[in-house]
């Protein structure tokens, strides 16, 4: 469901201003700024206080909820497990600060909803592999060691990997740990910035971008289905179609071949490569080809010839 928030409170004055000489102060910010456990233990939240020009504290929280809940991400938590991570979220704030911190009540500027799919350790590298063919609109891709696929944007981040593996790198990583993590695939979408919520809490008509509004189920479930979509992945792993295969369920032969040929070019020059003159296909082309692909299901699937 969710794994790293960012959650603030904004403050027009201070009843309490003990942070200030506890706190690590950070000479070199634009604005005045305060942090405390900023490169200190992944289970507790890394606070920040920011004082900007026009007189407003913004105080901020940001942490795995998992690992404050579990003290690893392992695994993710559920709705009511989530609430539970907010009010620990809230008294660690206070107890820091001095200042009333209501988590349930907290503005979101960050999150990263999470969804968990048990396969095989083989299985998850092979649809690691076929994903990373595919090509998300205005998002760059980026291929780790062939375990993690990234699609970046400006203000948002898809990331797909192993949770086995990732688990294995630590240091003091425990059996039981292992254990859950064996075979897990994990989606995970990032929303890095505030305009990134901003969109959600439009599309959706929530009432505020409050963790009660965002923090969900239903919302987690929404985001993610969208993600999962735009990949075709629920197609992907249940299918071992080659794109040949699906093309000459709907086409003849020549035609079936060609359309293969335009998926090759689509995987090395990028989609909207008719704009490239030299090349010498035309815009009609490209558009006619993409919609027979659509057709065929093939236009984000782009699986090996082999």
């Amino acid at each position: 469901m969710l794994d790293t928030v960012q959650i603030k409170h904004f403050f027009q004055s201070l009843n309490c201003d003990d942070f200030q000489r506890h706190w690590h102060y950070l000479s070199k910010a634009r604005n005045p700024t305060w942090t405390l456990n900023a490169k200190g233990s992944e289970t507790l939240p890394n606070l920040t206080m920011i004082f900007t020009p026009n007189g407003i504290w913004h105080l901020s929280a940001e942490v795995s909820l998992p690992k404050i809940l579990f003290r690893h991400n392992a695994r993710l938590p559920n709705q009511v497990q989530v609430f539970e991570g907010l009010q620990m979220i809230s008294e660690y704030v206070e107890a820091n600060s001095g200042l009333h911190f209501d988590a349930k009540t907290a503005m979101v500027s960050r999150v990263d909803f999470a969804k968990d799919f048990p396969l095989s350790e083989a299985k998850v590298f092979q649809v690691i592999k076929k994903l990373s063919d595919k090509i998300l609109p205005r998002m760059d891709k980026l291929l780790y060691n062939d375990s993690t696929l990234y699609f970046k944007a400006k203000t948002r981040q898809i990331r797909i990997y192993g949770k086995f593996r990732e688990v294995l790198s630590r240091k003091y990583a425990k059996p039981e740990n292992i254990k859950i993590a064996k075979g897990i695939l994990r989606f995970e979408h990032c929303l890095l910035k505030n305009y990134a919520v901003d969109l959600i809490v439009k599309e959706l008509s929530l009432p505020d971008k409050t963790t009660q509004s965002l923090l969900t189920q239903d919302v987690s479930d929404f985001v993610m289905s969208k993600v999962l979509e735009s990949l075709n992945f629920y197609e992907l792993i249940t299918s071992d179609k080659t794109n040949l295969e699906s093309l000459l369920e709907h086409f003849q032969t020549r035609k079936a071949m060609n359309l293969c040929g335009f998926l090759e070019m689509l995987k090395l020059r990028g989609e909207l490569f008719y704009k490239d003159e030299m090349l010498g296909f035309s815009k009609d082309s490209y558009f006619r080809d993409a919609k027979d692909c659509r057709k065929a299901k093939v236009w984000k699937q782009r699986k090996s010839l082999e």
